[in-house]
């Protein structure tokens, strides 16, 4: 068939080539002596190719186009490669129970917070809703794992939706994943649900790792519905891994994103550290018309994946007039521990820019650049932002260099230090767990001086949360303290550490517990929970002690007047 229509076109063509050189008309035509005859084009086609060994002349393209048809001769392009979508319906987990709670958290809050047990499970189980909400946020805060069932259970039979999302926080905060089938079942079909039921599902799954959310999470964000793009990038950054990373890589591609949306795909790219994204990583971060925030967190991204040959793009990077691209050059610098990364983190402290100096005095403080302890020391001193030298206090205690630890002591123990600085000072101290003969020392004097009460309270909550024979004889200073707030945290002390010496103090303050009394003595109320008595009887004794001596106080009143009528 095309050999046909091809010949066609060329005799056709080459007749009105001819016409066009004659006289128009009939019977004007001349005839022309006879030549040789031309032979025909040879036309061979094999396996559909069409080779053609002579050229003709054509004397319009569109004719030839409309008489032998174009898709003839037109190359075929090759077909683009589908991009793979990972989006889809997730499988939902099976369902399961909380884990198990340890056996020495409990007995820890069983410690310090006794009065829980009598309580909490009859408000999770009949409380009113704000009365729940309340317990839940305590419970959430202390991380108390001691009714883990109670609350799994009420998630199961609520119908207030606040009380759902606040379990959804507790399991998160506790980081049991017993409700990630719940969480993906509401990222498979959102739409019914308030967002900020699916923004705590989000939450949820970041902190369960739950990789079955995956093709939920794509299609969410390929639904283009913007309500949930930065719940659903975020989670993917948490949960995915290489095929993520490259599926937010091709996502990047297109047109209709907007700055912010750029912004959070290549902060994702950078958590996922996948090294199928480096090149196009690099190239981001060393485009100086690029977003700044695309090239702060590209410059993060390529330090965190470790290449060699990402050091030296970051080390010309830290040059660049942008503050903010340095502070990220110096979170990516810090994933390199060798000389040159060091001086560079070094160099951070001297930076004009407060957020700079603080980046390179957490990366110090996390690869242990002990060299660098004299400038922390100056900053600490020096530096015009409180924060800073904030920071440098931490930082100092966390390196335990001899230099470091003098200062640090020297804080505590010098008459001219602000009470401030000194607490500020104990903190970290604790925290390492040195400097505890020194700061008692320091507490002993508040005691004497209710004018430094505030720092007296402030050293009592730090020594508060650690177990330390050196604190028993504070702790007990505190008890026979006669501010009820010194009292209190003394019973904090002895609470941490159960210190013997404390024993005769502490139940001499719980024998006072009456919950029948009109002015209840709280502090003695929590005394005795905290040693374990049964309140209840306790108080049912004092109830008895007490109308007793009343019922003698009458009858001798009686008696009494009795004996004036004889």
């Amino acid at each position: 068939m095309k050999k046909s229509t091809l010949f066609l076109a060329i005799t056709f063509l080459a007749g009105a080539s001819f016409a066009q050189e004659g006289e128009s008309g009939f019977g004007q035509i001349e005839i022309a002596p006879s030549e040789p005859a031309i032979p025909e084009p040879e036309i061979s086609i094999e396996s559909s190719e069409i080779s053609i060994e002579e050229t003709t002349v054509i004397s319009s393209s569109e004719d030839f186009d409309a008489i032998s048809g174009a898709d003839d001769f037109s190359i075929e392009e090759e077909p683009r490669v589908k991009k793979e979508s990972l989006a889809g319906v997730s499988d939902v987990p099976n369902s399961k129970r909380p884990k198990s709670p340890d056996s020495a958290k409990v007995e820890e809050l069983n410690n310090t917070d006794p009065e829980a047990n009598e309580k909490n499970a009859d408000i999770l189980k009949y409380g009113l809703e704000e009365d729940i909400s309340e317990l839940l946020d305590t419970m959430t805060k202390k991380k108390d794992v001691r009714f883990v069932n109670e609350v799994y259970d009420l998630f199961q039979d609520t119908k207030s939706v606040a009380i759902r999302e606040k379990i959804l926080n507790f399991f998160k905060t506790i980081e049991d994943p017993c409700l990630e089938d719940y969480a993906v079942m509401v990222l498979n079909d959102p739409y019914d649900e308030k967002n900020s039921t699916v923004n705590a599902c989000f939450s949820y799954l970041q902190m369960a790792k739950t990789k079955e959310a995956v093709p939920a999470i794509c299609t969410l964000l390929e639904s283009d519905n913007e309500e949930y793009f930065t719940g659903a990038i975020e989670t993917l950054g948490k949960i995915g891994g290489s095929r993520e990373a490259v599926y937010i890589t091709e996502y990047l591609e297109r047109e209709d994103l907007t700055v912010a949306q750029r912004q959070s795909l290549v902060r994702v790219l950078g958590q996922l550290h996948a090294l199928e994204t480096y090149d196009k990583l690099v190239e981001y971060a060393q485009d100086s018309d690029e977003n700044a925030f695309v090239r702060m967190y590209s410059a993060e991204a390529i330090g965190v994946m470790e290449k060699p040959e990402a050091q030296e793009i970051l080390a010309d990077l830290f040059e660049d007039t942008n503050p903010n691209l340095r502070q990220y050059v110096i979170k990516g610098i810090s994933h390199f521990k060798n000389s040159e990364a060091n001086e560079i983190l070094i160099q951070g402290l001297k930076d004009s820019h407060y957020k700079v100096r603080q980046e390179s005095i957490i990366a110090i403080k996390e690869n242990d650049v002990k060299e660098a302890d004299e400038y922390l020391i100056y900053r600490a001193k020096n530096d015009p932002v409180q924060a800073v030298k904030n920071d440098c206090l931490d930082c100092l205690a966390k390196l335990n260099t001899s230099k470091g630890n003098e200062y640090l002591l020297s804080q505590i123990t010098e008459k001219k230090v602000p009470d401030p600085q000194r607490a500020r000072v104990a903190k970290v101290l604790l925290e390492e767990g040195r400097g505890a003969n020194e700061i008692v020392e320091l507490c002993k004097e508040t005691v004497k001086d209710d004018k430094r009460k505030q720092l007296r309270y402030a050293l009592g909550k730090e020594m508060a949360k650690y177990e330390n024979p050196a604190f028993a004889d504070i702790a007990l200073e505190f008890l026979k303290h006669k501010d009820t707030s010194t009292i209190g945290t003394g019973l904090d002390i002895w609470a941490k550490g159960r210190y013997s010496n404390c024993n005769e103090a502490v139940n001499e303050l719980a024998d006072k517990a009456d919950l029948t009394a009109k002015n209840k003595n709280q502090l003695a109320i929590k005394a005795a929970r905290l040693l374990g008595r049964d309140l209840e009887k306790q108080s049912e004794q004092k109830e008895a002690e007490r109308k007793a001596a009343e019922d003698a106080k009458k009858a001798k009143k009686n008696g009494a007047g009795l004996g004036d009528v004889e």
